[in-house]
């Protein structure tokens, strides 16, 4: 990597069992056009959103995240990736790729559901001066109860910026560490286009030349 924003995008799987994981859905699309407004930019992808990435799990993703942290280039980190944000245990089984194969003709089975450690938390621990870029999605949340959520996910990352997206209402957020709404709309692109700027303008960064629908 010599860029010096690192651009993540994509989705995660848990592997509880072989033929048999928890995922978190994305496909990189936000990851692709921030990647193509933000010059001097690096995109990574997950395996969910480019079949040729070898990056499938939180721990690929926390693993790349680490080494890119050591780069002396970089200054900007924007997490677009859809971690899962639970680690699934069935029986007294270890979960893994390659774990024994569930039969449906067992009928019913249960699942245990373990929080997953945030990857995002560690970035400022290990570097407080890299420009951290967050995302939260909510559902059905009113403006006042996502800006709630994203603020306390930002407080938890001690991130500088958080776009979120409400999946029902389409309804888009960017807030910053001052718990400021910098720009509210049902129009992602134009929320979009303004987190771009505010990159720009928090980081040694170069301008981006031109946006695109």
């Amino acid at each position: 990597m010599t860029a010096s924003i690192l651009v993540l995008g994509g989705g995660t799987f848990y592997h509880v069992r072989n033929h048999l994981s928890i995922a978190a859905p994305a496909f990189g699309t936000t990851a692709r056009w921030l990647h193509e407004a933000l010059v001097d930019s690096d995109l990574v992808l997950t395996k969910m959103a480019d079949a040729a990435s070898s990056l499938e799990t939180n721990a690929d993703v926390k693993e790349l995240v680490d080494e890119s942290l050591t780069k002396k280039t970089l200054r900007c980190i924007v997490m677009n990736v859809a971690l899962c944000d639970y680690e699934g245990t069935i029986g007294t089984l270890a979960s893994g790729k390659h774990a024994k194969r569930l039969q449906s003709r067992e009928g019913q089975q249960w699942m245990d559901l373990t929080p997953s450690d945030k990857v995002i938390a560690s970035i400022k621990k290990q570097r407080p001066d890299v420009f951290l870029v967050g995302f939260k999605t909510t559902t059905n949340f009113s403006p006042e109860e996502q800006q709630t959520a994203a603020y306390r996910m930002l407080s938890e990352s001690k991130g500088d910026l958080v776009l979120a997206n409400d999946t029902v209402t389409r309804h888009n957020l960017l807030i910053n560490s001052k718990n400021e709404c910098l720009i509210a709309s049902n129009d992602r692109i134009e929320v979009l286009k303004r987190l771009v700027i505010e990159i720009n303008n928090n980081g040694s960064f170069t301008n981006c030349v031109e946006f695109k629908r």
